[in-house]
């Protein structure tokens, strides 16, 4: 288990609400995530005791704390296994920065420092499935952690792609990490209807019209189905550990893989903690 060495700082817009926001990592010898706003009056609480929704991205709430797309930096602590850490919001999103997991991975890889606790582990011992019309997530017993993942889009620079990974801090860093959020030019104006999006730009979001990417290039070709293992990785730390066991899923989202992360809270005779 790693905690961090110094204080940690990122800043920049939220892609989301697009306002600038600054987000505080400080070393914790607490061996839990745990979270709270510059301004709380209130004490630190735990990323596992938190409430979560899909907006766009993963929000965490508990007593009026609210911090939005939490799901990039997530991933990479999981993938670090940097587990002990206090996280403090100064605004209400985590940075989009460039719209990966890899300036979270270049800072914090470099001030990681061991700490003698013992991370959780997650066991997967009973398959579980979840299913909404086309799109479905899966659980099942497995030696190591894997994700497979499909997605399936109509556009002729995406169509379907299907990736398996076995989730190790080297396979993040170099083919997780890296990959981009992605956006349709023709949601654009819908999506910030709804208070999503004000802060995607080329910098920080893979653009495509209806033929081709209006900011390429691509780091990976299959980049997109990349950017979905990514965020699949942050939405199971959510549970606030690793994971031993094979999960799989096909057009899901954000709202999927929060739906398999409360069925696994709630029916603890699927997995066992070592």
């Amino acid at each position: 288990m790693f905690t961090i060495s110094k204080e940690i700082v990122f800043e920049g817009p939220g892609v989301h609400t697009g306002t600038t926001t600054r987000l505080h990592l400080y070393p914790s010898g607490e061996g839990k995530i745990l979270l709270n706003s510059v301004d709380s009056p209130s004490p630190p609480f735990s990323l596992a005791d938190c409430e979560f929704e899909a907006r766009g991205g993963t929000v965490l709430k508990k007593n009026g704390f609210s911090l939005r797309t939490v799901e990039h930096l997530l991933a990479t602590l999981a993938a670090l296994k940097i587990t002990s850490l206090l996280i403090v919001g100064e605004g209400s999103e985590v940075p989009i920065l460039d719209g990966s997991a890899r300036h979270f991975v270049e800072k914090l890889i470099a001030e990681r420092s061991p700490i003698f606790k013992r991370e959780k582990t997650y066991k997967i011992v009973k398959p579980l499935e979840i299913q909404e019309t086309l799109a479905w997530v899966k659980a099942e017993p497995a030696e190591n952690w894997e994700i497979e993942y499909g997605i399936d889009y109509d556009h002729p620079l995406i169509g379907e792609q299907i990736l398996e990974i076995r989730v190790t801090e080297e396979v993040f860093i170099e083919q997780v990490a890296p990959a981009r959020t992605f956006g349709f030019l023709r949601d654009v104006e819908e999506l910030r209807k709804r208070g999503l999006a004000k802060g995607s730009s080329l910098e920080n979001t893979i653009v495509l019209d209806d033929a081709k990417i209006v900011n390429p290039p691509l780091r990976f070709p299959d980049e997109f189905v990349r950017h979905k293992i990514l965020d699949f990785i942050g939405d199971l730390a959510l549970m606030a550990g690793s994971w031993q066991g094979r999960f799989s899923a096909y057009r899901a989202g954000h709202s999927l893989h929060q739906k398999l992360v409360k069925f696994l809270k709630s029916h603890q005779d699927c997995w066992i903690c070592d």
